[in-house]
């Protein structure tokens, strides 16, 4: 115990000021014998005086999160490679139009899915903790009278008392019998539909073929009776996509829709595909005239005959000639 010299005051022994007057020389309290002195050592019993608490002496000092050294290296791989990877593909002259927006989409699904939130772990962990407090009341049964021997026996009450009702178990959820192979071939399967419009028959040689997926036969099977899928839509999206970005016409659209080597659609998927797209054949024939013009520097003539070969554009003569007249517009 600390005493203001100025005030008396006690003080705890590891105040600097006094909680009274705000003096800071004070007295030393023999926690032997009682007398107050000043030094380090009592005159009267010689007991070493007390001393003062040092700060943090007690407690752990907590602990300092780690800093994040690969800080920098998580960026690298969250932001700049699959950027650079883009920009890479967008520069190539080796890939058409058509696979680099394909290459661009499963980039980006691919760091959708990698860096995706994982749920509250913590929320989680509280939840599953805390035990469940299950109640019952307990029924109080009335004691037993005795009864004198003389005496005849009594109806007794009947029992008022209702039985505690039994905690029903939750049931627990049934597992999916559907093999692991099978259902990664679906999500797979779900993914090319959903990004690249393929056809039935295109997604069956994926997901089997030896340099796609390695799927089994069954599995694939699996995949293509249960994906979810618009075989006609996704014809039509992919003709959208040869004539926005390839200016192809109709009846080549229609052939490489329907090519084996191709997309491999039905004839029926690719007629309304046909039938539904709404293309500029004439603009059409006008913007791939203008790149044979400028690119492979062919002849008028020879751009002409191009457009019209049933080996070549195969576009209509009206489109071809229309495309002629504005050649140089």
């Amino acid at each position: 115990m600390k005493i203001c010299k100025k005030c008396g005051t006690e003080n705890k022994k590891g105040s600097t000021f006094c909680n009274n007057c705000g003096g800071n020389e004070f007295l030393h309290r023999c926690g032997n014998c009682g007398t107050e002195f000043e030094g380090n050592f009592c005159p009267n019993c010689g007991a070493k005086a007390e001393p003062p608490d040092q700060p943090g002496r007690g407690t752990r000092p907590t602990e300092q999160p780690k800093k994040k050294v690969i800080f920098g290296r998580v960026l690298l791989w969250i932001f700049f490679l699959p950027i650079m990877g883009i920009i890479a593909i967008w520069q190539s002259r080796r890939l058409k139009t058509p696979w680099k927006i394909v290459l661009t989409g499963l980039i980006v699904l691919a760091c959708v899915l990698y860096y995706r939130p994982k749920g509250n772990k913590a929320t989680a962990a509280q939840t599953t903790a805390r035990p469940a407090v299950v109640t019952t009341e307990r029924a109080t049964e009335p004691k037993a009278t005795a009864i004198p021997a003389t005496a005849k026996p009594t109806a007794t009450a009947k029992s008022t008392a209702k039985p505690t009702a039994k905690p029903t178990a939750t049931p627990k959820p049934t597992e999916d019998p559907t093999p692991k192979e099978y259902r990664n071939a679906l999500s797979k399967a779900q993914m090319y539909v959903n990004l690249m419009h393929m056809s039935k028959a295109r997604l069956h040689d994926q997901l089997t073929s030896p340099y796609g997926e390695g799927f089994s036969e069954e599995a694939a099977q699996y995949a293509l009776d249960h994906v979810k899928a618009d075989w006609k839509e996704n014809a039509l999206k992919m003709a959208e996509t040869y004539s926005s970005t390839m200016h192809m016409s109709k009846a080549r659209i229609y052939d490489q829709l329907t090519s084996e080597y191709g997309e491999q659609f039905t004839a029926e998927e690719a007629q309304y595909a046909i039938d539904t797209i709404k293309a500029d054949w004439k603009a059409n024939a006008l913007a791939t005239a203008r790149n044979y013009r400028d690119n492979l520097h062919m002849s008028a003539a020879a751009i002409q005959q191009q457009l019209t070969s049933p080996y070549g554009e195969k576009f209509t003569a009206e489109e071809a000639q229309w495309a002629m007249d504005h050649l140089d517009d």
